[in-house]
């Protein structure tokens, strides 16, 4: 019987425990999820700011090179040689420069001057590498830079050869009234780029460029190399939106290593042709992740109910179990033909019970109640 008792008690413990520590969570859980959505709104707008920021800093520093005496001396060559050896020289010292640009903290991976038809004079890297490769043709960033007889400073993202793709600015250089040349400057899109600025707005940042019918994750701040294919194989799937992938704000969710995240598009700010877009991210995984924390008290009450559940159960059936034995045994004296034998329990609860007892075998067997009143 106190196993049977032990036994319901514990069930019964147990699921009122597990339901209410699951409403609990679940409570929790929501209520962690309600700032998600709107974080990354916020963290969407803080990314927008910090990359325009980042680019108006970059663009206004190739102006500055492109209006420098030394890159205006380059295009005052007496020969195409004279100029491409003093292009060489200056693309080297205006990529030291823009080492100093905040948040760059490296040398500009590419820097070239061009001529007046957009045609490449020389590079930061080799002294003949590139000469005379046509970027006026090739980009549409400077067909831009180089349009209208003083052109305009652009900036864009291209895929530059082994460079890979690179953040640019290009600015035409005028003298005279007239366009002579340009300074196409480029930092390489690192693996690193999306972890920086992920660590600087607190959210997963991740950088896909399109390639054709493709597209392709440059950078991405949330897990390693599995994280970045998975986003890859989603980037080009149906789900993605296709073109409104770099062009659109929609907001999605993704499972990425293995954990749920919500996500939201956006164009990359400043990106004259637009085969670059950002996506924010944020973990739903680890937003929850509080809310086992919230339900702990609930799951620790359970086991402090269990424990004192399975006590109490445990004592209360020793209370009870000892002295019905000894009423079992005095019945089956009785019944055993020893109409003299008197139970004799002395029992707060059972007590009354046992003198009825004893009265009715005293009444059976024609004796008088001899037995104790079992009180």
């Amino acid at each position: 019987m106190r196993w049977k008792i032990l036994a319901g008690n514990v069930v019964t413990v147990v699921l009122i425990s597990l339901i209410a520590w699951f409403l609990v969570k679940g409570r929790a859980s929501e209520a962690l999820l309600q700032d998600v959505a709107p974080s990354v709104m916020r963290s969407v707008a803080l990314l927008e700011a910090v990359r325009a920021q980042d680019g108006d800093l970059f663009v206004e520093a190739v102006e500055a090179a492109a209006r420098s005496a030394e890159v205006g001396t380059v295009y005052t060559g007496d020969s195409e040689s004279a100029q491409r050896e003093a292009a060489f020289a200056v693309s080297q010292g205006v990529s030291r420069q823009l080492a100093t640009l905040p948040r760059r903290n490296r040398p500009a991976e590419l820097v070239v001057l061009l001529n007046a038809e957009g045609r490449v004079l020389a590079r930061n890297a080799e002294r003949n590498l590139d000469a005379g490769r046509d970027l006026r043709t090739e980009f549409a960033a400077v067909r831009q830079a180089f349009d209208g007889a003083t052109g305009h400073s652009v900036r864009d993202f291209i895929r530059y050869g082994d460079q890979g793709w690179m953040e640019i600015a290009v600015v035409p250089v005028i003298a005279e009234g007239r366009i002579r040349g340009g300074v196409l400057a480029g930092f390489a899109v690192a693996d690193s780029a999306a972890r920086n600025d992920g660590e600087r707005i607190s959210v997963g940042v991740g950088y896909i460029f399109r390639e054709g019918s493709r597209y392709t994750v440059q950078s991405l701040s949330v897990g390693s190399q599995r994280e970045k294919e998975e986003l890859v194989t989603w980037a080009n799937s149906p789900a993605a939106g296709g073109e409104q992938l770099i062009r659109g704000r929609s907001e999605v969710r993704l499972r990425l290593g293995g954990q749920d995240y919500l996500a939201r598009m956006m164009p990359m700010p400043g990106a004259f042709t637009q085969q670059a877009g950002a996506i924010v991210l944020r973990s739903l995984t680890e937003a929850q992740a509080p809310a086992g924390n919230v339900a702990f008290p609930v799951l620790a009450t359970m086991l402090l109910g269990l424990a004192m559940a399975i006590g109490y159960n445990l004592y209360v059936a020793q209370y009870f179990e000892k002295p019905i034995e000894q009423i079992e045994e005095g019945l089956l004296t009785i019944v055993n033909g020893n109409t003299q034998h008197r139970i004799n329990v002395e029992h707060a609860e059972l007590g009354g019970i046992v003198y009825r007892i004893n009265q009715l075998v005293a009444s059976l067997t024609g004796e008088g109640d001899e037995g104790s009143d079992g009180g």
